[in-house]
């Protein structure tokens, strides 16, 4: 958990950590105007940090190491100035060398903004 909640990029967006599980994570986030684009909405690229840092806490939580190798997200709603967003990270899959997570960002009312798999190949290095 220090590891994580020293996450330096996490903190610089207001990211809070909700929930960590062996395989799994909850974080979250309100959108203020200052994450907002051109259009009045939540920038993409705040969505997609939000269900990153969920997937790297929750594919790290075993105590190795593990680094992401793809992920395809899906924006299916567009988050707005006030609405405070969660992502959850939930494992599918993992072998000795790769695991597939699904991540989920959804807003106050549990409406789907955006949904993603991402994958990341598990180092032998273990850290405490």
């Amino acid at each position: 958990m220090e590891r994580v909640t020293a996450d330096p990029y996490a903190k610089f967006l207001g990211i809070q950590i909700e929930r960590v599980e062996e395989g799994e994570a909850a974080v979250s986030i309100p959108v203020k105007e200052h994450l907002l684009n051109f259009h009045g909405a939540a920038n993409g690229g705040l969505i997609f940090s939000l269900a990153d840092v969920a997937f790297a806490i929750a594919s790290n939580s075993y105590g190795q190491t593990s680094v992401g190798i793809n992920v395809s997200i899906n924006y299916m709603k567009a988050a707005m100035l006030g609405d405070f967003l969660t992502a959850t990270a939930q494992e599918v899959s993992r072998n000795s060398k790769l695991a597939l997570y699904r991540l989920t960002v959804r807003n106050q009312n549990n409406e789907i903004i955006a949904v993603a798999d991402g994958m990341v190949y598990r180092k032998k290095e273990q850290f405490a």
